[in-house]
């Protein structure tokens, strides 16, 4: 990839900020993050509905409502008011298949045992008792229901690790661990991003 030369010289002169510097690196989130091979990973299907926690301002969001049609249901989830005023305006309830959520930090607030999938990106390291956290999640998750998380990879080495800030990373082997805790199995790993770990897991019902 021709963007991997500039890391190294924008990396020192900026401080390595984070996953977002990429976007400078690497010519906008999009290259990056590839959410058309996300989306498609995640075989979503018209009329699922799911819920993205940690939405921002929505990155994921479009994305997501456009796969699942205008019969699904996109849940945007953040604990910021402020966050969830701009994803309002971003998306009016009247204008599709969206709804904001006010979420608790122990509780995104979903409705029970309607959720398809969960997508979290980027904020799986901000959540302080995880195995509690995705133990009480799984009360959200249809029978069936997965959880996919994206998140900055620890264990990156070399030149494209330093676009990562530390303490703002997960390795895969604790998100598993962490997940297996809290009564999920592994559905699939996906290894096509550049910078961080991408895995789907489904509800361990058996376990």
């Amino acid at each position: 990839m021709r963007w991997i030369a500039l890391v190294v010289p924008l990396a020192f002169a900026m401080g390595c900020q984070g996953v977002g510097k990429l976007d400078l690196l690497a010519g906008g989130r999009d290259r990056w993050q590839r959410p058309h091979d996300v989306i498609r990973a995640l075989e979503l299907r018209e009329g699922d509905r799911v819920a993205d926690l940690g939405a921002g301002e929505g990155y994921f969001v479009r994305h997501l409502a456009e796969a699942v049609g205008p019969t699904g249901e996109v849940y945007a989830v953040e604990v910021d008011e402020e966050i969830v005023e701009k994803l309002r305006q971003s998306f009016p309830p009247e204008s599709g298949n969206v709804t904001a959520v006010l979420g608790k930090y122990e509780d995104p607030l979903l409705p029970d045992g309607s959720i398809d999938l969960v997508l979290i990106v980027n904020t799986y390291h901000h959540i302080e008792d995880r195995p509690a956290y995705f133990r009480e999640l799984r009360k959200d998750l249809r029978p069936g229901g997965r959880v996919a998380v994206i998140e900055p990879n620890e264990d990156l080495g070399g030149i494209l690790g330093l676009t990562l800030d530390e303490g703002h990373t997960s390795s895969a082997l604790r998100v598993e661990e962490e997940m297996r805790k809290a009564g999920y199995r592994v559905e699939a790993r996906h290894e096509f991003l550049p910078v961080q770990i991408f895995r789907v897991f489904s509800r361990d019902d058996a376990g």
